[in-house]
C-alpha cells in the first residue's frame, strides 16, 4: 500500500517565512546592486571625459609632447593612445571593471534568489493552486512562442523584396 503525500500547511512548514527571508535578502542585495550601477555609470563618465580630452590631441606627437612636459601622466598617455588608435571602440570595448564584475555577480545572486523565491511560495500553494499554476504558466509559455512565431513570419515578410507583377 502506498501512502500519498498528503497536503503540508506552508505556515507551520515555514514555507513562506523563506520566501519572505528571500524578498527581504533580494531587497537588500538589491540596494547594493543600485550603488554598483551609480559607480560603473560614473566610472563610464570619467571614460567619456577622458575620451573627450584624448581627442583635443591632433595627433600622436601632441600626445608625446604632452606626456614630455608632463602636463599628463604615464598612465593619461597610455589611454589617449589607445584612444587616439581605436577610437569610440576604446571607450565602449573595455576590460570589464572591479565594480562591473561585483555588479554581474550581485545581479547573477538576485536571479537565483528571485528563482528560489518563486519556488518556496509554489511550494507553499495547495495541490490544486499547483496544478492551476502549472496549466496558466504552459499557457503562457505557449502564447509568448506564438507570438515570437509571428514575429518571425512579419520579419521574414518583410525582409523578401516583393516580386513585380507582369514578369
Amino acid at each position: 500500500m502506498t501512502v500519498g503525500r498528503g497536503y503540508t500547511n506552508p505556515d507551520t512548514a515555514g514555507y513562506l517565512l523563506e520566501a519572505d527571508a528571500c524578498k527581504k535578502v533580494e531587497a537588500e542585495l538589491r540596494r547594493i546592486a543600485d550603488k554598483y550601477q551609480r559607480k560603473i555609470d560614473r566610472e563610464q563618465a570619467a571614460r567619456e571625459a577622458e575620451f573627450e580630452a584624448a581627442m583635443q590631441y591632433r595627433s600622436e606627437h601632441e600626445i608625446l609632447d604632452a606626456y614630455g612636459w608632463e602636463i599628463i601622466t604615464e598612465k593619461q598617455y597610455e589611454m589617449y593612445l589607445d584612444i587616439f588608435h581605436r577610437g569610440r571602440d576604446a571607450l565602449e570595448n573595455h576590460a570589464p571593471t572591479v565594480n562591473e564584475t561585483a555588479h554581474r555577480i550581485l545581479l547573477r545572486i538576485l536571479s537565483d534568489i528571485a528563482t528560489e523565491q518563486r519556488e518556496w511560495r509554489f511550494s507553499a500553494l495547495t495541490p490544486a493552486q499547483q496544478a492551476a499554476e502549472i496549466e496558466r504558466a504552459e499557457k503562457a509559455k505557449q502564447e509568448w512562442h506564438e507570438r515570437l512565431r509571428k514575429i518571425r513570419e512579419d520579419l521574414d515578410l518583410a525582409e523578401k523584396p516583393e516580386e513585380p507583377f507582369g514578369e
